[in-house]
């Protein structure tokens, strides 16, 4: 039974979006095997939700590999939207088979409430910098500080990641993170449990390797090198 596309993967475990190069095989349910190269969109601790270049069947058994490092496990197809070529699989024992850092199950009951700041042309944010300057500025080693950021993809998936913060300017900061956020969206960058900070995505610059971007955040209020 296929599953509709406005029906969000299931969310047992904390999620994160991530892509990563797999492969698949399986049998159909007429006994035709079925190999091909697939992709994630969403991962957890229970499966994760792929793109496959090769149509798929529900609740057929996979064998699911990661490329870097090799490494497979045995699976299963929970659902799927063909439309999208994309499907739901579960892993047989909920692990870290994907090798990457989840957050905490409470990681946002643990932290304070958000503002995220507007765009810096907009006067109100000329006034709220104003009177930030009256408070502490955000004081930061000059070599950078390791900070989490936390938003929500174009898909309105949130993410979150850390990196190392490096000021470049009054009130703009750059970091190395994957592609996940796009030009002005809004973010918060948490700099422990008793400061986060509203950003907006300024500039984003592509390298040779397209998993990491470099990101230029706008911060209301001024970032001071110590």
């Amino acid at each position: 039974m296929s599953r509709s596309t406005g029906q969000e993967f299931e969310r047992r475990s904390s999620r994160v979006l991530v892509s990563l190069s797999l492969s698949v095989s399986g049998h159909r349910s007429d006994g035709a095997p079925v190999t091909g190269t697939a992709e994630t969109v969403i991962v957890n601790r229970h499966g994760a939700r792929i793109r496959s270049a090769v149509p798929l069947e529900p609740r057929m058994h996979l064998r699911v590999s990661l490329l870097t490092p090799y490494k497979w496990r045995a699976a299963k197809v929970a659902w799927r939207d063909p439309r999208q070529n994309e499907y739901g699989i579960e892993l047989y024992r909920p692990e870290n088979f994907w090798g990457i850092r989840f957050p905490p199950e409470d990681w946002e009951s643990n932290l304070p409430p958000v503002v995220v700041a507007r765009e810096r042309s907009d006067p109100r944010i000329k006034s709220s910098v104003a009177q930030d300057r009256e408070h502490t500025e955000i004081r930061i080693p000059r070599d950078g500080v390791t900070v989490t950021l936390r938003g929500e993809a174009s898909s309105a998936i949130p993410f979150q990641e850390q990196g190392l913060l490096v000021p470049v300017g009054d009130l703009y900061g750059a970091i190395s993170v994957s592609p996940l956020a796009g030009l002005s969206s809004k973010v918060s960058v948490i700099f422990g449990k008793d400061l986060v900070e509203g950003a907006a995505v300024a500039a984003i610059a592509y390298g040779h390797d397209t998993r990491r971007c470099r990101i230029w955040l706008q911060f209301a209020r001024p970032l001071r090198s110590v």
